[in-house]
């Protein structure tokens, strides 16, 4: 079985971030931090992962992880991504579904609470970046071919998620949050 971007986005983001307002709303109703709030994310998806693959009777996300702050490449290197000006940048992601390798990501994430707006433009190249396909040798060790960015921008009331892919154009996914209904789809720019 093929990975896909919709599998990424409908199957493990959006059930993942659902699983985090199920279980998890108090930390962001009391402002509990970007970190702890992103912990929590990759925990749920990584169960989530695991479950699609029994589910589904594949191995997908057979070595595959759910890292938050993750900084390396297989061997130890330096992570590192193509900023705007095509120079390498070492980085750091707020979450990623990678190899902990040299193997394509499948999925990158950049959150912020809503109304903290530091470094947005920069996790935005970044997603860029990440997504793009290489246009220069392997040799600058940058990474791209990542299937999905996504920022997510998240408070009480909901979830906005900005999806990024290679050669698509940026749409947004709304999901608004109500006590006893969860997550939902407020309104898609996609077909829903």
């Amino acid at each position: 079985m093929i990975i896909s971007d919709h599998i990424i986005i409908y199957d493990i983001l959006i059930p993942s971030l659902k699983k985090l307002y199920e279980v998890d709303y108090t930390n962001i109703q009391f402002g509990a931090s970007e970190r702890n709030v992103c912990a929590r994310l990759a925990h749920h998806m990584e169960n989530i992962m695991r479950e699609y693959d029994e589910v589904h009777a594949v191995s997908v996300f057979s070595g595959y992880y759910v890292d938050v702050e993750y900084n390396r490449m297989g061997k130890g290197d330096p992570k590192r991504y193509e900023n705007p000006e095509r120079a390498s940048q070492y980085m750091v992601s707020d979450l990623l579904i990678h190899s902990r390798g040299y193997m394509d990501n499948y999925l990158a994430v950049e959150m912020k609470k809503k109304g903290n707006r530091k470094n947005v433009e920069e996790d935005i190249d970044r997603l860029k970046s990440l997504v793009s396909h290489s246009l220069q040798e392997p040799s600058n060790e940058c990474v791209h071919n990542t299937l999905v960015g996504a920022f997510i921008e998240y408070s009480p009331t909901g979830v906005n998620i900005d999806i990024f892919e290679w050669g698509n154009d940026t749409y947004r996914i709304p999901l608004k949050y109500a006590i006893g209904e969860g997550l939902q789809f407020s309104r898609c720019s996609l077909p829903c």
